[in-house]
């Protein structure tokens, strides 16, 4: 029995080396080099990031709507009335409107672009400056107007749809004008991406951070 022992030792020994050396394959992590990397240009979740990065802003504000005499009412005006000293507002029609409405400010998701991770765990992140995604004033909270007519004048229902017209243009011209609004917007879409790209990479087991780029 000792000796048929002795005679297999050689390969038991053998057949315990190769076993530890699968077992310790098995059980200690992969270098961060050897891992699998993400391709973060591939995922889709990058558009839900900017949805949910959109920043909406609501406005109540005032519009106003003014249309001058015509011609032939200026000269109404300039003949008849002239020696009596008064001005005449024929023709001549104003008034104000209030309404509420929202401005959706966000980022273009197809703009934005992502290289890595690099072997150092390093994402390039570049993502453009926000703009004014979206206008919408509220028809239905639109008031009643508050008028200044001249004679024989009455407000048309094209001279309200006018007035709401103007009213989207004024809130869109706000808005991009509003720096700070579209800075925190940006902001936001940064923030949410790089919470992302973390979070990705320790579900790998690997530790990413990112690094942002002024162009392309």
């Amino acid at each position: 029995m000792k000796g048929n022992v002795k005679k297999y030792l050689p390969s038991i020994i053998a057949g315990a080396v190769c076993l530890a050396a699968v077992l310790c394959l098995l059980i200690i992590p992969k270098n961060n080099s050897e891992q699998n990397k993400v391709d973060f240009s591939e995922y889709s979740s990058v558009n839900t990031i900017c949805e949910l990065a959109t920043l909406r802003s609501f406005y109540h504000n005032v519009a106003m709507y003014e249309k001058k005499p015509d011609g032939g009412n200026k000269f109404v005006n300039d003949v008849l009335l002239w020696p009596f000293g008064t001005y005449s507002k024929i023709g001549y029609k104003q008034f104000w409107l209030e309404y509420s409405g929202v401005v959706e400010t966000g980022i273009d998701a197809s703009l934005i672009k992502i290289t890595g991770p690099d072997s150092n765990g390093i994402v390039e992140v570049y993502v453009p400056q926000a703009k004014v995604l979206s206008v919408y004033a509220d028809e239905a909270s639109l008031t009643e107007p508050l008028s200044e007519n001249g004679w024989f004048t009455k407000i048309s229902g094209k001279e309200k749809a006018e007035a709401f017209s103007t009213a989207q243009n004024a809130m869109r011209q706000e808005a991009e004008n509003d720096q700070s609004l579209l800075r925190r917007s940006r902001e936001n879409a940064k923030l949410l991406l790089e919470k992302y790209i973390i979070n990705t990479g320790k579900q790998i087991g690997a530790s990413y951070s990112v690094k942002w780029t002024e162009s392309p």
